[in-house]
């Protein structure tokens, strides 16, 4: 079951790093590729489907395996968080961007904290869709932050793979390298082509305005290449926020070298204690 939240658009395959055909084939797999990239998919949304698929695959006799690093998603399935859906406000959204283009994020941001720092904290302070989406559900008077844990209904078993900051940043820049040689330009051309607003929450997806740049001429393809890289450790940092190393819940597991049996021990291990 997939819980990164880019994986769900349609289209957005080499950017995102969508599983390869071969292994989508292999093993079924939920919640990827089934929206339009124009569309908003929410956290109450998401909930709602991915208990529906455990629970289908629960009865079936089967373990499903949630997989990708949007936190607030992750956290927000297995701690069984009570999200109600709160519709945009076009009126506030407006006022938002408003500021947004006169103020820069950093003043929204700002605004944020102010209303629930908790939230503002869990939150890249770049990610301006982000940051409004919060305002709008603070302003609603929906509880962001403080949560308690509920029963989600099933037990689980969480990994976490650890790889050396270094051999992470150059796997990194060999990912950014990769997905350009495999057509990545091509892929955000056929987005623009096909008359996707940019301005919509799912490409805001790292390197995909920074290609729609290049291929506006505003923008050149190595600058594209460096900030892609860059916006891409920020990310790593930012799920630290998530997923941290003192977290008692996270089996965390080096997987520097790539070897994953201690992965698979762990797996069995659960499976025979549970």
């Amino acid at each position: 079951i997939n819980a990164d939240s880019r994986l769900f658009y349609r289209g957005m395959v080499i950017g995102t790093a969508r599983p390869s055909t071969e292994a989508l084939e292999s093993v079924p797999h939920h919640l990827v590729g089934f929206a339009s990239p124009g569309d908003s998919q929410s956290l109450a949304q998401f909930l709602a489907s991915a208990t529906h698929v455990i629970s289908s695959l629960h009865a079936k006799n089967t373990i499903p395996v949630i997989v990708g690093g949007t936190g607030q998603y992750v956290w927000g399935l297995l701690e069984g968080w009570k999200v109600p859906e709160v519709p945009p406000d076009p009126e506030l959204r407006a006022l938002l961007e408003k500021k947004l283009d006169e103020l820069g994020v950093d003043a929204l941001y700002a605004h944020l904290k102010e209303l629930d720092l908790e939230v503002a904290e869990g939150i890249d302070a770049r990610n301006h869709r982000r940051v409004i989406r919060a305002i709008e559900r603070s302003c609603a008077g929906v509880e962001q932050g403080h949560r308690e844990s509920t029963d989600p209904g099933f037990d689980s078993l969480v990994i976490g793979l650890h790889v050396e900051r270094s051999e992470l940043h150059r796997r990194i820049v060999e990912r950014v390298d990769r997905m350009l040689k495999n057509g990545w330009l091509d892929e955000v051309r056929r987005l623009i082509e096909s008359g996707i607003d940019f301005s919509s929450p799912a490409l805001s997806a790292i390197g995909y305005r920074e290609l729609a740049s290049v291929i506006g001429g505003a923008m050149s393809l190595d600058e594209a290449r460096e900030r892609t890289i860059r916006a891409t450790n920020r990310l790593v940092r930012h799920q630290n926020n998530w997923f941290k190393q003192t977290d008692s819940r996270i089996n965390w597991i080096d997987v520097t070298g790539g070897d994953l049996s201690d992965v698979v021990e762990t797996v069995e291990q659960w499976r025979d204690i549970t």
